[in-house]
């Protein structure tokens, strides 16, 4: 077809030819050619003419699809819908219109049309044409929003523009495109985020709709997306199974993150739910019995028929079920007039051999079933395990284990989504509604919980109730003073003042007319402050004699906000838009600071600065004399802040559950992240100012590392939302109460972790070292010292001076640690230095013509270092150095070999070994080195590439000599594992890959981020274990590939890490460490089951 058209419309017809062109698979309609003609005024393309009706016509003519025709022709339509996907492509507008419907000789099939509003990702394997529209930012999504006047409009369509002539460009950023009934959540609001995501949401609705003849929700108009925003998603019937129902639910999910990570992933989840119904067992056992010619003994007895016919209607069958149903009837009716014609003695053989037949079929229907549905377990599991929903992965391995699927791999991940449950030390629980506060003493050895009728103090150690403190009343909050008193704060209009040690009351403090709700209550100094629910009053007593030291009337707010400075001295309160600075002295408004809608105050320690969060999602730090430093502009509406201990740092959290700690003093953003994805009720800083608790409205509690954003642990608490959280005084526990009526007290301590160090530098980006197995590891990096560790125990042994790198050209030389860790070695221009350990006394320095650019420890301890220049000296002991012979080219690399041998890597690509300071080979590996891997036995010798980004080989010497190449580019890291018998590398797709010694590949591990920096095999040969460019550990089945489960470790990459025993000692790029272990699954099975 051809038509003319404006500038504007061609670019839009140019560039959905091009996606479509990209896209060539079966079931896509195949585009010939495009193209532009009479200088660009007449736009052709040539494509496949498809004969068909699209699907939405079908199921008009012909009603919802049997299962049997719907999983073949959904399979097709996930496939290609993937295929475009790996490309980079993301349809936007999947819906039955653009779906056609072939039929070839009874058979559905798909084709794919309509890529007029198509996302392009930039994958890396097309590259775009310069100066071209999909040249430009890939954050910005460049698809037109209307189509061709060529192209028919198609009903359904929304596109969300101002005017008609904003209609003749591409998408503007946050626009809105798509069919409403068919469009994801995050679709809604704007391109610039949408996904492939978005395509397995409409692929849902589709699957939904061809199965119902129904939508799951109704929304016509993009302005009224509020059911796929928040709506449960309907059952398709009750002749459909409940795990189908689970797919599409999956699929459906509110959250992009939380469904299916591709379309083939949905689609083997709809196979593996239409197997597991008695209408797909029927179907089976109906093309069974008709690829072996009928045979009787395939058909169903009386017993299995009338169970499927009371599920599956008749009229849903197709005409082979039928024809199999008639024919175990016919079966059944024959045997039934053989048992009348035989005598007793025939009957009763007869009904015995056709009972324990039906028996049989039963229960190999019954097996089969079986197996399905805890395979479907296992894997629904396993999704929630990856996506970090341990609730559901408890609930999905959990049913799985009872079935009986307990492999290793089962075991792991069941044990992983099991371990939240043991940070719960202690569960308080009270006799009256809700629990509103929960708080430490001073000194850690109580903890005070407030509910609807009172106050109790419990014994911290053992969680024994010490003493009831009866009120009458609702008590909303509590406060210890910092002389150790206790005050809460009550709905009879009183504030209380309490002696813990012995739960007597020692004070009551009242407003001499009113009687407010007290809500909230502070303190500072020798003075208490309290605030009521409807932010009208305001009060501040002196605890020690009980006057009055000021009385506000407010204007009241849903949101009153309160906080006293340390001293006592300054009042901040909010019950409004503003917020009043009282001198408590005087009781003067001192200063008056705008709001709007303030939703949360929080005083530093000195009392000199005030930090301000409000309903607009600003937040500032005031200084009563006027100065504001803004640390966040528009965002979600702020619901808690807090200052850290020593007041550098202040902490933000929204109602979206997203967490901003920054530089009080500057207003930079130390970190930001979101792990709970709901309103924050409440932000606690620890005592050393590192972690942070934030207490959701999903009842769960999310601890970080104030330092890097890294996320600590997160606690599963009750379904409703937590009121509070607080540490206690050694920052190893945390209790929150919450409005089930509990006060929940946990370890805060991450459940994996054992030790970590604090990064040397901002970035240092080496991927590994020369033995990266050991116990003792030396970090280094530009402008750093060179710091020596005992992973053991996260022991510092020294810190070394800077290691002095050659040049441009050299590689790195890794700094080196003896096997006893009693010495260390490292390249200090044109000197190797032997240092003492611990402590790091200098004991020898060796001079070479060159700068030196290896260092290496020898099988008796001597020093080996190799320079620039060729030369390689061996320094033993306490004698003088020798040399060995030199090859003129600089060493890039050196290794000590089993029985006391040494090769050199040089620059030349050259490895040459020595046994006795004679050469006794000389291999030419054809690259520089980066690291030389002996296997374990010295028979191989794997010469890792120096040069990351080349396609560069790992290259495989054997004992014949022979050698190989492991044909994988870009390898970051190579090591023998498997006790030898085995190379895992690590690559730049972020893949891991495992080979046999011969240079074969056995196992490719996916699912990595954009590069997998280094990875290992565990002890017991179970797992892989990876990490790279997004700061998690990744675990692999080592037998299957399949992903387990993940971890965070560092921000921003994981550059190494090795197995120490069982533990995990891993490095990020700013040369911070730390040592994780992983229970045994068996430790944590028994005992949450139990």
């Amino acid at each position: 077809r051809a038509q003319r058209t404006d500038n504007d419309s061609r670019e839009r017809f140019l560039r959905e030819a091009k996606l479509a062109a990209q896209l060539d698979h079966l079931y896509a309609a195949h585009v010939y050619g495009f193209g532009a003609e009479d200088q660009g005024d007449v736009l052709w393309i040539a494509m496949e003419r498809v004969r068909g009706v699209p699907l939405d016509a079908w199921l008009n003519t012909h009603g919802p699809m049997s299962p049997e025709q719907f999983g073949p022709f959904f399979e097709a339509v996930c496939d290609v819908v993937h295929a475009a996907h790996e490309l980079g492509i993301v349809h936007r507008d999947l819906k039955p219109s653009n779906i056609m419907v072939i039929e070839n000789k009874g058979i559905l099939l798909p084709k794919l049309l309509d890529f007029g509003i198509a996302k392009w990702n930039r994958p890396s394997e097309v590259a775009p044409e310069p100066g071209t529209e999909e040249d430009r930012d890939s954050g910005r999504d460049d698809v037109k929003t209307t189509r061709m006047p060529v192209r028919p409009r198609r009903a359904g369509r929304v596109v969300n523009l101002d005017d008609s002539e904003l209609r003749r460009q591409l998408t503007p950023p946050n626009g809105c495109l798509g069919s409403p009934p068919y469009m994801a959540p995050e679709q809604r609001y704007g391109a610039d985020g949408v996904g492939p995501a978005a395509d397995i949401y409409a692929l849902g609705v589709v699957a939904y709709e061809i199965l119902s003849k129904r939508l799951p929700f109704a929304a016509d108009r993009t302005d009224n997306h509020e059911p796929h925003q928040s709506a449960p998603v309907p059952r398709l019937g009750d002749s459909f199974p409940p795990l189908l129902d689970r797919v599409i639910r999956c699929a459906l999910d509110k959250n992009p993150r939380a469904r299916h990570s591709s379309a083939l992933e949905l689609a083997e989840d709809l196979r593996r739910a239409l197997r597991a119904s008695i209408r797909e067992q029927l179907r089976i056992s109906a093309q069974l019995w008709r690829e072996k010619c009928g045979p009787s003994g395939l058909l169903w007895g009386a017993d299995v028929l009338e169970d499927a016919l009371r599920s599956v209607p008749r009229e849903t069958l197709g005409p082979l079920e039928c024809s199999f149903i008639a024919e175990s009837e016919r079966k059944i009716r024959r045997t039934r007039w053989v048992r009348r014609l035989l005598v007793a003695f025939a009957t009763v053989v007869a009904i015995g051999g056709f009972l324990y037949r039906a028996a049989m079929q039963a229960r190999l229907a019954e097996e089969v079933s079986e197996a399905a549905v805890t395979q479907a377990e296992l894997e629904q599991g396993r999704s929630a395990v990856l996506h970090n929903d341990m609730v559901g992965a408890q609930q999905h391995l959990g049913e799985a284990w009872r079935r009986g699927e307990r492999s290793a791999a089962t075991a792991f991940m069941y044990a992983r989504a099991l371990q939240p449950l043991r940070s719960e030390l202690a569960r308080l629980q009270t006799a009256s509604g809700r629990m509103w506060s929960a708080v430490f003493s001073p000194d850690g050895e109580q903890i005070v919980t407030t509910d609807d009728a009172g106050a109790q103090i419990w014994n911290a150690a053992n969680f024994q109730t010490l003493s009831p403190l009866p009120h009458g009343d609702a008590v909303y909050s509590a406060a210890y003073t910092r002389d150790g008193a206790l005050v809460t704060a009550c709905g009879d209009g009183a504030v209380r003042i309490w002696d813990p040690a012995k739960g007597r009351l020692v004070r009551k403090l009242r407003l001499r007319d009113l009687a407010p709700r007290w809500y909230l209550v502070v303190t500072g100094g020798d003075r208490v402050a309290a605030i009521d629910g409807d932010g009208a009053n305001a009060a501040v007593w002196n605890i020690t004699t009980g006057a009055i030291l000021a009385k506000l009337r407010l204007r009241g707010s849903k949101f009153p906000s309160i906080a006293l400075s340390p001293d006592g001295s300054r009042l901040a309160v909010s019950a409004g838009d503003d917020v009043s600075l009282v001198d408590v002295g005087s009781s003067a408004t001192s200063a008056t600071l705008l709001g709007p809608r303030v939703r949360a105050l929080a005083w530093d320690p000195t009392g000199s600065h005030l930090l301000i969060g409000n309903a607009s999602g600003e937040a500032s730090v005031w200084s009563p004399r006027g100065g504001r430093l803004a640390l966040r502009e528009i965002a979600e509406a702020v619901s808690a802040v807090a200052f850290s201990p020593d007041g550098r740092l202040a902490a933000v959290a929204g109602d979206d559950g997203t967490e901003q700690v920054s530089d009080a003093t500057t207003g930079r953003i130390v970190t930001q992240c979101n792990y709970l994805h709901a309103r924050i009720a409440s932000l606690e800083f620890d005592a050393t100012g590192q972690h942070l608790a934030a207490a959701g409205a999903s009842g769960e509690l999310a601890i970080t590392n104030t330092r890097n954003g890294m996320l600590i642990t997160v606690l599963d608490g009750p379904s409703q939302q937590l009121r509070v959280a607080r540490f206690d005084p050694s920052s190893q526990r945390v209790v929150a109460a919450s409005w089930d009526g509990t006060a929940r007290i946990w370890d805060a301590r991450s459940p994996y972790r054992r030790w970590d160090a604090a990064p040397i530098s901002t970035g240092y980006g080496l991927f590994g070292g020369v033995a990266p197995d050991g116990r003792f590891l030396a970090i280094t990096c530009p402008g750093c010292d060179t710091r020596v560790w005992d992973t053991a125990d996260g022991r510092l042994l020294a810190a070394l001076p800077e290691v002095v790198a050659p040049g441009d050209d050299a590689p790195v030389p890794f700094p080196v640690v003896s096997a006893a860790g009693d010495r260390a070695a490292l390249a200090r221009g044109k000197a190797a230095e032997l240092y003492e350990l611990p402590g790091g006394k200098l004991l020898r320095s060796v001079g070479h013509a060159a700068a030196v650019t290896a260092v290496a420890f020898g099988a008796n301890g001597e020093l080996v270092s190799g320079d620039a220049a060729g030369a390689v000296l061996v320094t033993p002991p306490s004698e003088e150095p020798f040399a060995l012979p030199s090859s003129g080219a600089g060493i890039d690399a050196l290794v000590t070999l089993p029985g006391g041998r040494l090769a050199a890597a040089d620059a030349d690509g050259r490895v040459r070994v020595f046994d006795r300071g004679v050469v006794t080979a000389e291999l030419n590996a054809g690259i520089r080195a980066r690291t030389l891997r002996p296997s374990p036995d010295g028979q191989y010798l794997l010469v890792v590439p120096s040069h990351l980004g080349r396609a560069a080989f790992p290259v495989l010497f054997g004992h014949e000599p022979s050698t190989a190449k492991l044909d994988a580019p870009q390898v970051y890291t190579a090591r023998w594992v498997d006790d030898g018998h085995a190379i895992l590398t690590t690559h730049a797709d972020g893949a891991a890959r495992l080979w046999s010694p011969d240079g074969t590949l056995r196992q490719t591990y996916r699912g990595g981020p954009r590069f997998l920096a280094d990875a290992d095999m565990s002890p017991d040969r179970s797992m892989i274990v990876g990490g790279g460019g997004d700061g998690l550990l990744r675990f692999w089945d080592a037998a299957t590939g399949r992903p387990l489960w993940t971890l965070a470790a560092h921000k921003p990459y994981v550059m190494g890490l090795h197995f120490e025993a069982a533990d995990i000692v891993t490095r990020g790029i700013g040369g911070e460490l730390a040592r994780w272990h992983l229970p045994a699954s068996s430790d944590v099975i028994g005992p949450a089951r139990s």
